[in-house]
């Protein structure tokens, strides 16, 4: 027999069960820690693994489930967006509807003293394009005017009024109104992207200057 073993039998019985607790708690922590913790730590990455991919199947089915949704309301943008941009012309129908705007002033029995296009104002995706105006006339025929404007397809806000006093002639009184005809046009992705290309460059031109 091993001397090792022989002197550990010769020991007295409680000094014996010291020495085999000893033994048996030793071979217990090698046990758990060279493959029980390990293991554990490798279920864990596994079930960890599990819940993310179950997440990702349960985000899946829901978009799956909401997708015909999302196509309705997809389309139903489209057709609002549709709708916005008839009432935003682009450059090309912006002269058409200036023409609009002085003809309904004529047709009304007004005397055009100014009508000049003033320097466009950019915003996100349209542009202010606002319309100096002077007319004169009888107070109902500058009613007849706006009400004319303001019944287009288009958006055409008039603003800054400024009426001047009436002149009496013979039987009729009128007066001289001056106003801003504020239209508006959709910017299209060329002069947007010149439009943002103008602001970053100033902006970095202040920030060089501070």
């Amino acid at each position: 027999m091993h001397p090792a073993i022989q002197n550990i039998l010769d020991r007295p019985k409680g000094q014996k069960i010291a020495i085999w607790v000893g033994v048996i708690a030793v071979l217990g922590f090698l046990f758990w820690q060279f493959f029980y913790s390990a293991k554990m730590t490798e279920q864990k990455e596994i079930s960890d693994k599990v819940a993310e991919l179950e997440k990702t199947i349960f985000d899946e089915r829901r978009r799956a489930a909401n997708l015909p949704k999302l196509r309705e309301m997809v389309k139903d943008l489209d057709a609002k967006l549709k709708v916005v941009l008839q009432e935003l012309p682009d450059s090309s129908g912006i002269d058409q509807l200036i023409d609009s705007i002085s003809d309904l002033a004529r047709d009304a029995g007004l005397e055009i003293t100014l009508f000049t296009r003033k320097e466009d104002n950019a915003q996100d995706f349209y542009a202010e394009v606002p319309v100096a105006i002077s007319v004169e006339g009888a107070y109902h025929q500058v009613a007849t005017f706006f009400d004319e404007v303001s019944h287009l397809n288009r958006i055409v806000n008039i603003n800054q009024i400024g009426i001047s006093m009436p002149k009496i002639n013979d039987n009729s009184v009128s007066v001289k109104v001056d106003c801003n005809a504020t239209t508006f046009r959709y910017l299209d992705e060329a002069e947007r992207e010149r439009i943002s290309g103008k602001n970053d460059a100033a902006n970095n031109a202040a920030k060089r200057k501070r």
